[in-house]
């Protein structure tokens, strides 16, 4: 049976959030394809002209998974990381399992400076098994589920600044999503052998109704579209060149476009 941590995780987290971001100098977490199964999530500096090399002293963020995916996780800035399972059912998405990854470094690692721009792993998860169903994602810090359970914001405690007070505040923005880049994993992209596919886009987005398909449109054959839960909500397998989203609710979700031999998940933001 699976137990619920998350009353405990409260309590013991809530320290990690106090620090105040400056969003010049900030980062966002991204998720890299190692292939085989294998995961990174890498801090993103954001752009700045700073030469100062941060230094992290503690971090933070959580990544959901299908009911039932398990992952390992290795730690590429200190000795281990903390993965704290939490059941999705707890906090009313039973189709959803999570982990909440976080680590306190014994001796404070060093980033490269911001101006260099350069990603850097923070840890490295590897998949369990072969799910074939389902969404891996980095949770927002703007989420539902972010902004309800505080503990799964993601967070870095790190030193920035260049005045010689070595203050380890939070430069991941609370408030915004916290993230860039490749957010998710579509395991249903496992089932068969494909590759990114390119020369597609969709507009308006954010969008009210109507989506409009731009690209080579007479290639695909399917369009898949799934809420940030990893649950399906529209198939469409003909009139491939739009699709109305007015009876979704507000959120985010994405939007895969399938050929024969590839396929590309696009983030969209359903406003009212």
């Amino acid at each position: 049976m699976k137990k619920n941590t998350l009353p405990t995780l409260i309590i013991l987290l809530l320290c990690f959030f106090s620090g105040q971001l400056n969003a010049q100098d900030g980062y966002t977490y991204t998720l890299v394809d190692n292939g085989a199964l294998s995961f990174s999530i890498a801090a993103v500096p954001n752009a700045s002209a700073s030469n100062f090399a941060s230094s992290v002293q503690s971090y933070g963020f959580t990544i959901i998974v299908p009911d039932g995916v398990t992952l390992g996780i290795t730690s590429s800035l200190g000795s281990s990381a903390s993965h704290t399972f939490f059941d999705g059912t707890a906090v009313g998405m039973p189709t959803i399992d999570g982990y909440l990854i976080t680590e306190v470094l014994g001796s404070p690692a060093a980033l490269p400076a911001p101006s260099a721009g350069t990603t850097t792993t923070v840890v490295t998860i590897q998949v369990s098994g072969s799910p074939t169903t389902g969404m891996m994602y980095l949770l927002a810090n703007n989420s539902a589920l972010a902004t309800t359970v505080t503990p799964l914001k993601s967070f870095m405690q790190a030193d920035m600044v260049d005045d010689a007070m070595v203050a380890f505040t939070n430069v991941v923005d609370p408030n915004a999503s916290g993230l860039s880049g490749t957010l998710s994993h579509m395991f249903t992209t496992l089932s068969t052998p494909t590759s990114e596919l390119v020369g597609y886009s969709i507009s308006p987005n954010p969008a009210t109704d109507v989506v409009n398909i731009t690209g080579l449109e007479n290639d695909l054959t399917s369009i898949e579209i799934y809420n940030v839960t990893g649950q399906k909500v529209l198939t469409a397998t003909n009139n491939l060149e739009s699709f109305n989203v007015s009876a979704f609710q507000t959120g985010v979700y994405f939007v895969q476009l399938n050929t024969e031999t590839a396929s590309k998940t696009i983030k969209l933001v359903k406003k009212d």
